[in-house]
């Protein structure tokens, strides 16, 4: 994963976006209880507006490029509207919401690999993208399994 050709204000703004997901998955494992659910609510709904971003980023290119295609369109609120839905309060169980969201992620990144292809996004955008989704991933994944041994 070469990173050098990043541009760096996109860099260090993509990793700085990382932050919240390690500080409060961390968190649940040590905060006091009380905070350990603030801080699950919190990466939950951090979650949200990250996917409503990367759904974004979509809506943006296609303005710029001037692009009439619906599904661009279509697919840009996708990510927002998919996991705010599950946030709706319809399951109350925070491991199918957090593989829920793990799965958004997943979608998210195949469709930005897909775009890549296309050449609609830079290079440098994908290798930055799935640095940013294995982030997401490992610590979604280690929230779930402290909901699963119930330190949450």
């Amino acid at each position: 994963m070469r990173l050098s050709e990043t541009p760096f204000p996109a860099l260090v703004c993509g990793l700085g976006g990382t932050i919240p997901f390690v500080f409060l998955s961390i968190g649940v494992y040590v905060f006091p209880y009380e905070w350990k659910l603030i801080a699950l609510y919190n990466l939950l709904n951090y979650s949200v507006i990250v996917l409503s971003f990367l759904g974004a980023v979509h809506w943006g290119v296609a303005i710029y490029g001037k692009n009439k295609n619906s599904k661009v369109y279509v697919w840009s609120v996708i990510p927002a509207l998919a996991s705010w839905f599950i946030l709706m309060g319809f399951t109350t169980n925070y491991i199918i919401i957090i593989l829920f969201l793990i799965l958004c992620f997943a979608v998210t990144y195949y469709v930005d690999l897909l775009s890549t292809r296309k050449s609609i996004f830079p290079a440098w955008y994908l290798r930055l993208r799935k640095l940013f989704t294995i982030v997401v991933f490992i610590c979604l994944g280690f929230v779930a399994i402290a909901i699963n041994n119930q330190y949450v």
